[in-house]
């Protein structure tokens, strides 16, 4: 161990302490634990940073990667469009055979799976329609309907212009009066993040003004770009205004960028904008005078916690005194400081730390308080993050466990001081990491880089498709796992923890149909052919028995199914965590036993075994496939499969796995 001083006294600056302010110029953050910043400009929102986040009401976002919907503008005609990497360009949802004609003015539009809403003030109607626009779902009638999206928990929010409600109708059309809200201008679009979080924006003559309300509140309130962009992720529109738009397409040479106007026609790029400033440049904290409690106290160390983006840069200046209130001898500076208060002590007394440096030693006379400076500068696009800041005191280093001889010469004593310094400022730190190493143990609590070296002590490989919370969940579990490894009931609980789904594992020992004469009941069980078991001279049949020439011929009706199960997946893991599960299984499974993988089917089929939860999906059948490939073979026609035509212009059908209400979205043929 290093050689500590006796006695250690240090002084916080941060939001849980206080940062003893005196006066704040252009910063912000003082009680929030996240840090001081620069202040943020009040500017006006800008159509291209909205749409980073929320796109414009006439397009919307599929499903599918890379897939946009286009409800094109009118005049001309109102169409749908389709994009995406498979062909060039958009293409309308529809055939020429099977267009309905509809929206006659189609300007918002929303997707949701496989349902398309639309706003079409023309007809006064909101249409919804299923499978991508194959078959018309509901028709939702809102006089003045605008932007809309999917609602939380199913159904649709529909910006009602007529009326200034924002409008809540569920799955089935019907409006739940008692949650519609007042808007507060013309919506301009609407967004509904992951928390259920509903995002407006409005726009008057003013500009732009973004909105935002708790799934279940009474109103909204203004917001934040910042709150916004953190709350969707990255849409990929690089611009959205003036009634064109472009957005970076995949293609085989590469990402790249493409615009079209509000008809899907290619268009050129607009000029790129610089970047909007978004922050102050300058600001600065000065304290109030801080006691360290002991009269002419040697201040010796300033440690500071804080990030510096590139092109930001912070100073700190502390001034010692004797007094808490000194005589006032600030001076105004000369520099682009000059329209920022001096503070009280004099521009000669103030000991500025090296400009970016996070620790440095404090070259001041003895003095009982300490007068602090932060100044932050940025780039008006980013902002230092000052967090906390630590004053120790008094000054002690290894200086004082040497003999006095090396403090006869005073320019000898504040070299050697300062030398040892930078020694005892490496082994504190060696001693803190000592103090704290306990903590890294507690898997909770641990940062998540050491996640992986906490599974080395445990023999536990990390898998890089794991998230953090599944890497603490399996580290927190591993004893227990340990002890049921090679069991049916470990295995369960691996699948269970890695994969977020029960399995279902059936042992086939356990499910054997053989059975004895006296205790076999008709239809549950079978008895067991010895002639069929193996080959037997004088009982068994030529060709219909197997030749062995191990183990115990009386035994081959308990051996026949030992040692062997089957794990089935449920029909809801992707195809990553089917890999993942095969991966499990192998690693877990006792190496003498065989396992069987069995994958949920995608259906519903009614006369066919099945087991609810694990081989059935509530979903449509899949459409037959001829051919495939080796990632994809496609389905094979079987007692499964429902064929249809791949031009489908009946807009209203009926079908097995889909959900309708007879008489309202259902015509009977």
């Amino acid at each position: 161990m290093s050689c500590v001083p006796d006695r250690e006294a240090f002084r916080l600056l941060d939001a849980f302490v206080g940062w003893d302010v005196d006066v704040i110029e252009q910063l912000t953050g003082q009680d929030d634990p996240g840090g001081i910043t620069l202040s943020p400009l009040q500017v006006g929102l800008h159509e291209d940073i909205i749409s980073r986040a929320l796109p414009p009401a006439y397009l919307a976002r599929g499903c599918n990667p890379c897939e946009w919907f286009l409800v094109t503008c009118c005049p001309p005609e109102s169409r749908i469009l389709r994009h995406n990497p498979c062909f060039d360009g958009w293409q309308n949802v529809w055939s020429e055979r099977c267009d309905p004609r509809l929206p006659l003015c189609g300007t918002a539009i929303a997707v949701h799976c496989d349902l398309i809403a639309l706003s079409d003030p023309e007809s006064g109607s909101v249409w919804v329609w299923r499978e991508e626009g194959r078959a018309l779902h509901l028709r939702i009638p809102v006089a003045r309907p605008g932007p809309l999206a999917a609602a939380p928990h199913g159904g649709w929010l529909v910006a009602d212009n007529g009326q200034g409600l924002l409008r809540w109708f569920d799955p089935s059309g019907a409006e739940m009066s008692d949650r519609a809200m007042a808007l507060p201008g013309e919506v301009d679009r609407i967004g509904v993040d992951a928390k259920c979080r509903i995002w407006l924006v409005t726009r008057d003559a003013s500009g732009l003004a973004l909105w935002s309300a708790e799934h279940g509140a009474g109103g909204f309130s203004p917001d934040h770009i910042e709150a916004l962009l953190a709350a969707f992720p990255e849409t990929g529109l690089v611009s959205a205004s003036g009634g064109r738009f472009c957005f970076r397409e995949r293609t085989p040479e590469g990402d790249r960028v493409r615009c079209y106007n509000c008809h899907g026609r290619p268009a050129p790029r607009p000029p790129a904008a610089g970047p909007a400033k978004r922050f102050e440049e300058l600001g600065q904290l000065l304290t109030m005078a801080i006691d360290s409690g002991t009269p002419r106290n040697r201040w010796h160390r300033v440690r500071i916690d804080a990030d510096l983006p590139p092109g930001t840069r912070l100073t700190l200046a502390v001034s010692s005194q004797e007094s808490s209130t000194p005589p006032n001898q600030g001076q105004p500076g000369t520099d682009e400081w000059q329209p920022f208060q001096p503070g009280i002590p004099h521009p000669g007394d103030w000991h500025e730390g090296p400009s970016g440096a996070l620790d440095f030693l404090i070259d001041q006379p003895p003095g009982r308080y300490l007068f602090v400076r932060l100044r932050l500068v940025g780039d008006g696009t980013k902002t230092p993050v000052v967090r906390r800041v630590r004053l120790d005191f008094p000054r002690q280093t290894s200086l004082d466990r040497l003999p006095a001889v090396y403090r006869d010469n005073p320019l000898a004593e504040d070299f050697t001081e300062r030398f040892l310094s930078i020694f005892d400022a490496a082994l504190e730190d060696i001693d803190r990491a000592i103090e704290r190493h306990p903590a890294l143990l507690d898997v909770e609590s641990a940062p998540q880089e050491t996640l992986p070296w906490l599974g080395s002590f445990l023999d536990v490989a990390m898998d890089p498709a794991w998230t953090e919370m599944q890497r603490r969940t399996i580290l927190k579990a591993a004893p227990e796992l340990y002890r049921k490894r090679g069991t049916r009931g470990g295995l369960d609980q691996t699948l269970s923890l890695l994969l977020g789904h029960r399995a279902g594992i059936e042992e086939a020992a356990l499910t054997r149909l053989w059975g004895a004469v006296g205790v076999t009941r008709i239809g549950a069980s079978r008895l067991f052919g010895q002639a069929n078991a193996r080959m037997r001279l004088g009982s068994s049949s030529l060709s219909r028995a197997p030749l062995k020439s191990f183990g115990n011929p009386d035994l081959d009706a308990v051996n026949d199914t030992a040692f062997r199960f089957t794990v089935t997946l449920p029909a809801a893991l992707s195809r990553d965590q089917r890999r993942q599960a095969h991966k499990i299984i192998d690693s877990q499974k006792p190496a003498h036993t065989v396992a069987r993988i069995a994958e949920g089917g995608a259906g519903f089929v009614v006369g066919l075994p099945a087991q609810v939860g694990i081989h059935t999906a509530l979903i449509p059948l899949p459409a037959p496939v001829l051919g495939g490939t080796d990632d994809d073979p496609g389905v094979r026609l079987n007692r499964s499969s429902i064929l249809w035509s791949r031009y489908r212009c009946n807009h209203n059908p009926i079908e097995v796995g889909e959900t309708s209400v007879v008489g309202i979205n259902t015509l009977m043929e």
